[in-house]
């Protein structure tokens, strides 16, 4: 028997894959900072698989918001480590 619901995995691809015209019109900065959230999408797809979710861009945007906060909180780490050097 075949599957009736595309996984999880599958749908946030094909997801993903729908922004390859949006990302080629974007500046190169843009693209990177693009490619970065996707990765985070990518790294957190067993969690995103966990929420039952029709609409795949909710758990999507929940992984790029994490990924843009794991990127704020190390930075953020790295200033108080070189303040306290001072």
């Amino acid at each position: 028997m075949g599957r009736t619901v595309p996984t999880w995995r599958n749908r946030v691809e094909a997801e993903l894959h729908s922004l390859d015209n949006f990302q080629r019109a974007l500046t190169s900065a843009d693209r990177k900072a693009l490619n970065r959230l996707i990765n985070g999408v990518r790294n957190r797809r067993t969690a995103g698989g966990m929420l039952p979710a029709h609409d795949s861009w909710k758990p999507m945007l929940l992984s790029m918001l994490l990924e843009c906060y794991s990127k704020i909180s190390e930075l953020e780490s790295r200033i108080e480590k070189l303040i306290a050097e001072e």
